[in-house]
């Protein structure tokens, strides 16, 4: 399995999710927390080690001394909510968290334009993520990591099963998930853009690739790049100085 993209292993979204929230309810948000504490308050001594990895790379959690952690500042919210009850508040949370991860990232560019079902997409995960469809483990995991994306809305789920991206909704006020009655991925951001020269047919093709990162990280995103000389800026509304 990839180092830079560890998945959920063996375990359901209610466990995953419970776990997480654990962290917080044993204070891993004021303090480094040991994961047999977490272990132990969840109840799930086996799997809650093997999810430790994950919430590092979705950047929920962060190592710290002794084979402690602890939740960072965006995890805690998230854990919060869960440990709260507040089911709508925790799906915008993670879809936050989630929308950034370079593995949500290659899976809705794979699904754009292209929606697959499970037998098929859960074969292209597994080579992102360096995953064995033939260990119980991964393949567990790797379903339970399709569940999360679609509860979170970073994927939506068609009538006829297939997967394709959510959309985001700009009414949530923060980025958070949305979907279409119809089940179709119409994603519908502002952003604002800060230009210093006049680009070119190659230039603009850049600029457009990194108003795509703005999209992908959400609507309070603020993404900053560099091309031939020319400094761009992509945020929300109101994030530059630049006119429209």
């Amino acid at each position: 399995m990839s180092d830079d993209d560890p998945i959920p292993r063996g375990v359901g979204r209610d466990t995953l999710l419970e776990i997480l929230a654990g962290w917080y309810e044993a204070g891993a948000a004021e303090a480094p927390v040991h994961t047999g504490t977490v272990a132990e308050r969840t109840g799930h001594p086996d799997a809650t080690a093997r999810q430790t990895r994950f919430f590092e790379a979705i950047g929920a959690l962060e190592p710290a001394d002794d084979q402690q952690h602890r939740l960072t500042e965006r995890g805690t919210p998230l854990a919060a909510a869960l440990a709260d009850g507040e089911g709508d508040l925790a799906r915008e949370r993670a879809y936050g968290l989630l929308a950034a991860w370079p593995l949500t990232v290659r899976a809705r560019d794979l699904l754009r334009g292209d929606p697959l079902g499970e037998d098929d997409l859960l074969p292209r995960l597994a080579s992102f993520a360096d995953a064995d469809l033939d260990a119980s483990r991964d393949r567990v995991g790797l379903r339970t990591l399709v569940d999360v994306w679609t509860w979170a809305g970073a994927l939506d789920r068609t009538d006829d099963g297939r997967y394709l991206p959510g959309r985001v909704d700009p009414g949530s006020g923060g980025g958070g998930p949305g979907t279409d009655a119809g089940g179709t991925a119409d994603e519908t951001v502002r952003v604002g853009l800060e230009l210093s020269v006049d680009l070119d047919a190659e230039q603009v093709s850049e600029l457009v690739a990194g108003v795509k990162r703005g999209l992908e990280a959400g609507e309070g995103a603020h993404v900053e790049t560099s091309i031939s000389g020319a400094d761009v800026a992509v945020g929300p509304p109101g994030d530059t100085d630049g006119e429209e």
